[in-house]
């Protein structure tokens, strides 16, 4: 049975893996861009998902269609 919290969790991983994706094709330097778009279901909480993971230096474009958010560790 396919539940909410397997939804959310889905959400989580999908944000996760595009993270990792973003850290591992950065050019150089501790600090990577992450593309969101309006429809993800984290675009309006992605500020305190990347706190939560302990990430620091975020900056938060508005977000019209879709935007980079910039991120360090």
């Amino acid at each position: 049975m396919f539940t909410a919290e397997n939804a959310r969790q889905a959400q989580a991983n999908d944000l996760d893996e595009r993270i990792e994706r973003a850290v591992r094709e950065r050019r150089q330097g501790n600090g990577a861009y992450l593309r969101i778009y309006t429809e993800d279901a984290f675009c309006s909480t992605i500020y305190e998902d990347l706190v939560e993971r302990g990430f620091k230096n975020i900056d938060v474009p508005d977000i019209i269609l879709s935007g980079d958010v910039y991120f360090e560790w």
